[in-house]
């Protein structure tokens, strides 16, 4: 998974941090020898507080610094994401720029096989999500992928083998259509984390994130993977399944 940016809270702590543990310590060695006594040590200790907290309050809020060429969440280029022209009106629901001819199965989903050998931008929002259900079986989460009309905001549900907690994910896929996810996408991947009693919330995009999005998910504890992610993990690994079948393929 991409590590996440921590935190302003975070930050801040660390950067106290730095200041009460030197001074716990030393005060509590100065304290063994005899050179000060308990009150010393708790004196030591709050001074260095006020001192950690005063320099902890320059720590900036990275969610409203604003970087011309690069956000800082999803690594990509933020003029890109707000200015490159849409070439389609690709949406979650909506059929991919093939032919009816050459889909199978309910909601124009086509094979396994086509979905790991095709470009990212030739697959529809449910051959997306199918997609991210193979990847995540792959790495060795047991998936569940929830029906189209009854999914409440939430596409797949991951269960840990491990810690057995599950993990409510939602798929948008957007690529190439000049949409961020906004703070209503964040919400609604909120509530449905809870209609589906799951401990964990992740977002995957295949575009970017609004600001306000972001802070709305470290709100709430929703993890998001925007299409550096998607591209860097979830299509190169589709790409080594595709060399893999087809020398399979090519043996038989």
């Amino acid at each position: 998974m991409a590590k996440k940016m921590p935190s302003r809270r975070e930050r801040q702590n660390a950067v106290i941090s730095l200041f009460t543990f030197p001074a716990f310590i030393i005060s509590f060695y100065l304290m063994m020898k005899g050179i000060i006594g308990l009150a010393g040590v708790i004196v030591t200790l709050f001074i260095a507080l006020i001192i950690g907290s005063w320099t902890a309050s320059y720590v900036p809020d990275m969610r409203k610094k604003e970087n011309k060429n690069k956000n800082p969440y999803t690594g990509l280029p933020q003029k890109t994401a707000e200015k490159k022209p849409a070439k389609t009106s690709t949406s979650k629901k909506t059929t991919s720029t093939a032919s009816s001819s050459q889909t199978t199965g309910k909601y124009n989903v086509r094979p396994d096989n086509e979905i790991i050998s095709l470009p990212l931008h030739d697959l529809n929002g449910y051959e997306f999500e199918r997609l991210c259900y193979l990847y995540f079986k792959a790495i060795g989460y047991n998936p569940e992928l929830t029906p189209p009309s009854q999914d409440k905001g939430v596409d797949l549900i991951l269960t840990d083998k491990k810690e057995k907690f599950k993990i409510a994910v939602q798929c948008k896929h957007y690529i190439n259509s000049g949409r961020q996810i906004t703070v209503k996408e964040i919400r609604e991947l909120v509530g449905a984390k809870r209609n589906h009693r799951c401990i964990k919330g992740w977002f995957i995009a295949t575009t970017t994130y609004t600001n306000a999005a972001l802070a709305e998910a470290d709100t709430h504890h929703i993890d998001c993977f925007a299409i550096e992610f998607v591209e860097n993990k979830i299509v190169a690994w589709k790409e080594r399944e595709a060399a893999k079948r087809q020398v399979a393929i090519a043996r038989k």
